[in-house]
């Protein structure tokens, strides 16, 4: 019993491990990594298996000795590889200026690799030790799973990162000292001295984060008489609040303005998106510097108006709105946190700006806000929610937004009085992105809308360091355009388009080499736009929900150039993140085939005879298939549970919780091992496609409720499929078993490999493609292992 309760602890450590470090990694750097981590996991579980099959004789002689030391080495290399992580000098910020950055990513790859070979070890072994209840520990590997991907959310509400680090190595040495119960007593007690040190060490010598030197807070750190005043942490955000007499931030501000800003103090997400609270001394003529940015041009163009703002950070835009007379303000904030630093602690500082009578604060996800609500507004302002660094790298390439998607700036359109406008302002970058591919989506959205004249409703403009947006639910009057015009004037900002503008109008203050902005806006609105999406360097054709990545620019036609400048042209050129994703698949393809793949083909000779190649496409098929299906919802679920590691624990656990009761009651259902997987592919399949056509409606019905509903409904919502996907592969790797029981590691390993693989591959195809195809693709997968199973008994002579 002791070792099945070891076998849990330690499957709770595994995939709680994989959750702290995504959290961890999007506090260091600028992405939680989602796609690396699990591949690295699963690459973990694949070498296992291969090293299963080198040593299973041996092994399966002295089991519980293995176990004990598998399971010791596992949970002092929590701590240890991480710490030594924090050592390599791997960032991603700098992957295109110096090529050593890739050796060190493969490197932390390599690092963080081996608790997962360790932890998973521990698994495979047991499946060889425990052949005749494979279900029995499938289901106890996926249960602890399970149980471990929303254990480690809760634990981080109450606990730093590092602590609940600390807390995952008690854990997995409380799995070794079960096991060694097995041995005998003096190596019993030999590991309770081993771990009553180990704990001892890591405890007294506490590590610390490293984070990167080139996000927000490092860099502001170097200001003079700087100071952090305050650091709280959730699942959610690690939030640095700082102080500085140098800390002024109005983005874009005019160079005209010759006023003071009041002092500030800047809030910090995962230290690096930047917001800060004013103490304007409860004087609203303080705050005249928010009307000379260039978020400020709705608010001369509408009276008193009914105002959402979407990210409310700090403060600023509440403000900007409280100084233009607005009559009622919603302000939408995703991070509880935020909210009560400025509405509690320090309220004082703020002016208690959230406890105005008009001002009104949601804690909610910005999209599930607007869905949800059945309110109209004069004015929707999208605050920038991301830092200028960061969003000028590339760093956000692979960060799933639902807030900048078509099917998103429809939903605020619709949500705007006849006269209501919709304000976006997104950081100015050279060479152009995202502004560009903004503007090409509110036009496609006017567009799909029924709008007949689409230019009439557009205004853009830009500072020297913002690109704003206007889209109106209407035509904008001459009048308004006079307003417009003089509003430009007075603060030095450029138009891009509007209603009637000329060429001698734009270029005049913040001066383009080339008039890049202008020229797009007239290919978009009046020019062949597809020709243009296709010819222009980046990828600016808009997002879809069903590929949300508005931050992916990279085209594949730019990369000879990127080659001929890299490391001598300026870094904002570079998009950095999707090339990290292709090294990243480039390195789990090979790494898997060392450690996976050549070793069990070089050793083919202990296997059973016959064809293996039917076992190789069932098992293979099975890793690609159930990642592919996985990772898609993932990425789904985060539009619905408006955080992404609330999606990556719950989608995990899902998964995992209902596949391993699929795998326990396979074995249970009467029925031939063949008619069940044929039943188990039907059932994926038609349920997939059902979830493929009809999982948006499903959330639009629910996205008002509160987390915790929300959080139920999508294990609710996952639990039958799951459930299906979980039987697959234990009844193959009960039927390798019968017929050559050598060969069960083997088809672990197979299973692992390409499952490390798909993990990255899934997210290359859903920027590429989309979800929707990478979802066929799975089931396309699945319905080929069916075919393949038929085979496996035929294809193997008895060993």
């Amino acid at each position: 019993m002791a070792i099945f309760i070891s076998i849990f602890f330690i499957s709770f450590s595994i995939l709680s491990y994989q959750i702290l470090l995504m959290r961890i990694l999007s506090i260091t750097s600028w992405s939680h990594f989602a796609y690396m981590i699990i591949s690295v996991a699963l690459l973990g579980f694949g070498a296992s298996g291969t090293f299963v099959f080198l040593f299973l004789k041996r092994i399966k002689r002295h089991f519980y000795s293995f176990f004990t030391i598998f399971s010791f080495l596992f949970s002092i290399s929590l701590w240890l590889c991480f710490a030594l992580s924090q050592k390599i000098p791997f960032d991603p910020f700098l992957i295109i200026w110096y090529k050593g950055q890739y050796l060190y990513l493969l490197g932390y790859y390599l690092l963080l690799f081996i608790p997962f070979f360790l932890g998973a070890t521990c698994i495979g072994i047991s499946f060889s030790q425990f052949s005749q209840k494979i279900s029995k520990v499938y289901f106890l590997n996926l249960l602890g799973s399970g149980v471990g991907a929303l254990g480690v959310i809760l634990l981080m509400y109450f606990f730093p990162p590092l602590s609940v680090l600390l807390f995952l190595t008690a854990i997995g040495l409380l799995s070794a000292l079960l096991a060694s119960l097995y041995l005998r007593k003096r190596v019993l007690i030999g590991l309770i001295l081993a771990s009553f040190l180990s704990f001892s060490f890591f405890f007294f010598f506490p590590l610390r984060l490293n984070i990167s030197q080139y996000k927000s807070l490092s860099v502001t750190l170097n200001l003079p008489q700087v100071k952090i005043l305050k650091e709280v942490s959730s699942p959610l955000g690690l939030i640095n609040v700082v102080e500085s007499p140098s800390i002024r931030h109005a983005p874009g501000l005019s160079l005209n303005f010759r006023g003071e800003i009041p002092p500030q103090l800047a809030l910090f997400t995962d230290a690096d998106s930047m917001s800060v609270i004013t103490n304007f001394d409860n004087q609203l003529s303080n705050l005249e510097y928010l009307d000379y940015i260039s978020s400020a041009l709705p608010y001369h163009l509408l009276d008193k108006p009914k105002v959402l703002i979407i990210g409310a950070g700090g403060g600023s835009e509440v403000l900007s709105a409280l100084y233009h007379a607005s009559s009622l303000i919603e302000a939408v904030e995703i991070d509880p946190q935020v909210v009560n630093l400025v509405k509690d602690e320090y309220a004082h500082f703020s002016n208690q700006i959230f406890s105005r009578p008009s001002v009104k604060v949601f804690i909610a996800e910005g999209r599930g806000f607007i869905q949800s609500s059945q309110s109209k507004y004069d004015l929707i302002q999208l605050a920038l929610l991301d830092s200028f660094s960061a969003s000028s790298a590339g760093v956000y390439a692979l960060s799933e937004s639902y807030l900048y998607t078509k099917e998103a700036v429809k939903e605020y359109i619709r949500h705007l009085n006849p006269e209501g406008i919709l304000c976006i302002t997104r950081w100015l970058k050279l060479p152009p992105r995202d502004g560009i591919k903004l503007f090409a989506t509110a036009v496609e959205s006017l567009q799909e809308l029924g709008v007949e004249n689409i230019s009439s409703q557009l205004i853009f403009l830009r500072s020297w360091a913002t690109s704003t947006l206007l889209i109106k639910r209407s035509p904008f009057t001459s009048p308004e355009i006079r307003i417009i015009r003089d509003f430009l004037k007075e603060r030095l900002f450029d138009p891009i388009w509007y209603p009637g503008i000329e060429i001698d109008d734009i270029n005049h203050y913040n001066i383009l080499p080339e008039a890049y902005y202008y020229q797009a806006s007239q290919n978009i609105l009046f020019g062949e736009r597809k020709k243009f999406y296709a010819d222009y360097s980046f990828y600016i054709k808009p997002a879809t929900d069903n590929s949300p990545y508005f931050f992916h620019f990279f085209k594949w036609k730019s990369l000879p150039h990127l080659l001929e400048t890299m490391g001598r042209q300026w870094l904002p050129f570079i998009e950095w993140g999707y090339i990290v994703l292709i090294v990243t698949l480039a390195q789990a393809i090979l790494l898997s085939l060392i450690l996976v793949i050549l070793p069990l083909f070089s050793l083919r000779k202990k296997a059973a005879s016959g064809n293996k190649l039917p076992i190789f496409t069932y098992f293979l098929s099975l890793g690609i298939g159930y990642m592919f299906i996985e990772i898609s919802f993932i990425q789904r679920f985060i539009l619905f549970l408006s955080y992404p590691i609330y999606a990556v624990a719950v989608v995990l656990a899902a998964f995992l919780f209902f596949s391993g009761w699929g795998s326990y009651v396979s074995e249970k259902i009467k029925i031939k091992r063949l008619s069940t997987i044929t039943l188990a592919v039907v059932a994926i399949v038609v349920m997939a496609l059902i979830y493929l056509f009809y999982l948006e409606d499903i959330f639009n019905l629910f996205i008002a409720c509160s987390d915790t509903v929300k959080i139920l409904l999508s294990l609710l919502f996952i639990a039958p499929l799951a459930f299906f996907m979980g039987m697959p592969f234990p009844l193959g790797l009960a039927r390798v078993f019968s017929r050559a029981p050598s060969l069960v590691p083997w088809a672990w390993g197979i299973n692992g490999c390409f499952s490390v693989i798909a993990a990255v591959l899934a997210t290359v195809l859903a920027i590429s493609l989309g979800f929707d195809l990478v979802i066929i693709i799975a089931l396309s997968l699945y319905i080929l292992a069916a075919v393949s199973f038929r085979k496996v008994d035929f294809s193997l002579k008895k060993y």
